[in-house]
């Protein structure tokens, strides 16, 4: 019976160690040297001698370079910022720090050199550090060949030189920085889109091989030379150089006795396979990419719609990717900057903003609707940070005190003397005393439809959530006030009826 391992505790604690690591992996294969293997395996079958280079000469294509640029543009086009860790003093000078530094080695830069980890897993920048008086800077980040490098089995970096192109040469700490993409399994050197996106590209290249040749031969008919029996080899030489000669001169010349003939090429069915083959074939290398084909090729059944959503996608993806490469900048060379600069201050965070701001002209309309209904901001305070600037309240022209509203039975009319009301004043008089009673139970309704507006994405989105809303709206204290309100308008007019009789 085989022997437990000697590792389990049975004592119930939790165990901190990690156990199944990659050094203890059987399907791993350690080169010489205690170094790790990548597991990828198109660059296994496919690389040979040029290792992840083949992941370069994918951008070769210029489908599959339109579609990797535009991910990575996805990103840098995005603002970003640095926030501090908290609004202590130290805390917002380390976030000040950050900001100058990052801005200093150009971000954008930066962003898309580590995002190259997209395409082969992983990417590696070197800082290069500088002294400025009392502070340490990053001069500059300069991205390296991932070729140059390899991990050991604790998954520690090595530059593989020419003294030591197997083992490696151990590297400082705080100086290299390390951006991974689609790791599997703890892998150092991440799982990139190279390794789906080679296929595609391949056979798409094959296929245009084929289209060429068959454009040249449907273009352009092939020439066929006929010798008699007896033919020389220098008299075959001579025809054959004839037939050459067809593909570059209008007219040629062959001795008596040689037959030249032309050979059509001739289809039954359709001449556009090769086409629809190399279409198809970027589609997959956008799907692979972008993660969907509308934005980069215009199919026949198109709308707005799946536009829309096509472009929803690419974002979440440009999303993901910038969440992950401010995860990477977060823990090294943020950190990295602080502890040079200002060891114990709070670490900021940088990331990439993907908020679209808030459109004005939507949010004013939104105001003014709210403000004819009796509605005004808490503050100016919140005016100006809603529309930027600085506002203050205009000033009004006075205006005379409103006058205590006359019972609905009698109107005083100019000059102070008493006159018999006639329908019109008391119906205003009791609309004016309705819309008092009723203005605090419009309140209760009217308060969650502003909420809604507010919240509303669009008006399909508005109408939806009103929809929703409706069955749970409370009306019975405004229908209180409507049955009391008519039921006096049903009193005062019998009233008025039985004066007239």
């Amino acid at each position: 019976m085989a022997q437990e391992s000697p590792i389990l505790d049975p004592s119930g604690r939790p165990f901190t160690l990690e156990i199944a690591t990659i050094a203890r992996d059987l399907n791993r294969v350690m080169t010489f040297g205690g170094m790790l293997e990548n597991l990828d395996d198109t660059l296994r079958t496919r690389g040979g001698a040029k290792g992840l280079k083949i992941y370069d000469e994918l951008e070769r294509d210029a489908h599959a370079y339109a579609v990797l640029q535009k991910r990575k543009l996805a990103v840098t086009a995005r603002p970003w910022r640095v926030d501090p860790a908290s609004d202590r003093r130290d805390d917002k000078k380390a976030a000040e720090l950050v900001r100058g530094e990052l801005q200093a080695l150009g971000f954008d830069q930066l962003t898309a050199g580590l995002l190259d980890a997209t395409l082969k897993g992983f990417a590696v920048g070197e800082v290069l550090w500088a002294l400025d008086g009392a502070r340490v800077i990053a001069r500059e980040v300069r991205m390296r060949d991932q070729r140059r490098f390899a991990f050991t089995e604790d998954l520690a970096l090595r530059l593989l030189t020419r003294e030591r192109s197997i083992e490696g040469e151990r590297l400082p700490e705080r100086k290299f920085i390390i951006h991974r993409f689609g790791a599997k399994d703890g892998s150092p050197y991440g799982l990139g889109l190279g390794h789906k996106l080679f296929w595609p590209v391949f056979f798409k290249r094959q296929d245009i091989t084929f289209w060429l040749t068959f454009a040249d031969k449907f273009g352009s008919p092939t020439a066929i030379g006929k010798y008699p029996t007896g033919t020389t080899p220098s008299e075959q030489d001579t025809l054959l150089s004839a037939l050459k000669a067809i593909s570059q001169d209008a007219g040629i010349i062959v001795p008596d006795g040689m037959l030249v003939e032309l050979l059509e090429a001739s289809r039954a069915g359709s001449i556009d396979t090769y086409e629809k083959l190399a279409r198809y074939m970027d589609e997959q290398i956008s799907e692979c990419v972008l993660g969907e084909t509308l934005t980069t090729n215009i199919g026949q059944a198109g709308s707005r719609a799946a536009s829309e959503t096509h472009n929803d996608v690419r974002e979440e993806l440009a999303r993901a990717d910038a969440d992950l490469l401010s995860d990477t900048l977060n823990a090294t060379l943020v950190r990295w900057i602080v502890d040079y600069n200002l060891p114990g201050a709070g670490y900021p965070t940088v990331y990439r903003v993907f908020e679209e701001p808030e459109d004005l002209a939507k949010r004013a309309a939104v105001d003014k609707a709210l403000h004819e209904m009796g509605y005004e901001p808490e503050s100016i305070e919140q005016i100006n940070e809603t529309y930027g600037g600085k506002w203050r309240k205009r000033t009004a022209p006075p205006v005379a005190p409103a006058s205590d509203m006359p019972p609905p039975n009698r109107v005083d009319p100019p000059g102070g003397q008493f006159a018999e009301p006639g329908a019109g004043d008391v119906a205003d008089a009791y609309t004016e005393q309705l819309h008092g009673a009723a203005a605090q139970a419009m309140d209760g309704l009217i308060e969650p439809v502003r909420r809604l507006v507010m919240e509303a994405t669009s008006l399909e989105d508005l109408r939806d959530r009103l929809l929703d809303r409706y069955a749970e709206m409370d009306v019975a204290e405004l229908a209180q006030v409507m049955q009391r309100a008519l039921a006096a308008a049903e009193l005062a007019g019998r009233y008025e009826a039985s004066r007239g009789e």
